[in-house]
């Protein structure tokens, strides 16, 4: 791809439309909430000359379902058969892509500290609770066997701890929904957070 080849503009939103074979299923919703907190901070990309859009189908349908008129366009000039191939080449470098947990986590855990915590980052308090317990769930993170000795002294390194209250599915739904209540109602981000305020409250009544 050279620079010739890209031309990005804002158009009138209707002067592109979502690719008719594309197979990738978006979570419109997320990217509307995105769209709202930041704007559109990249362009999308779409074949000038049939304008479908190759990369960012779904962040197109969340500016529609937001009422936008207009938005930024990378327009290429290519076949149609190449545009098939950056069509799936995109969603399938999306498939392939993954996280580094541990830095995640450190990212989340210090953004849940700030004013804002961690609004407007598509990621919730329920999020980073599941992902600390999967690592410290991990024991053997870096090793490829473990002994119980090493499990417990990795385990005793680690600057977090767990507890684990498993429920039957109907059960962890409702309480689930009166966790998200409470932490809506005293300004808490996570289930450990609330889980800590309530202990503690309860402890200085008694």
């Amino acid at each position: 791809m050279t620079e010739k080849e890209l031309d990005t503009q804002t158009v009138g939103i209707d002067s592109v439309r979502p690719h008719p074979k594309n197979v990738r299923q978006g979570d419109i919703g997320a990217i509307a909430e995105s769209l709202k907190a930041h704007g559109q901070y990249r362009a999308i990309v779409a074949q000038r000359s049939t304008g479908h859009i190759l990369a960012g189908n779904h962040t197109w349908k969340a500016a529609k379902q937001l009422g936008w008129q207009e938005i930024s366009v990378h327009w290429l000039d290519i076949n149609d058969d190449r545009a098939m191939r950056i069509l799936l080449a995109d969603n399938r470098a999306n498939d392939l892509a993954s996280y580094d947990d541990g830095a995640l986590a450190e990212l989340l855990t210090s953004l849940s500290h700030t004013d804002d915590s961690l609004t407007a980052t598509l990621f919730t308090g329920d999020d980073l609770d599941d992902l600390l317990f999967r690592l410290n769930g991990d024991l053997g993170a870096g090793h490829n066997t473990v002994s119980l000795a090493e499990g417990a002294d990795i385990y005793a390194d680690k600057n977090t701890r767990s507890i684990v209250l498993p429920f039957d599915i109907e059960t962890y739904e409702t309480v689930s929904a009166m966790c998200a209540d409470l932490r809506k109602r005293y300004s808490l981000e996570t289930n450990s957070d609330l889980i800590h305020h309530l202990v503690r409250r309860d402890h200085a009544d008694s």
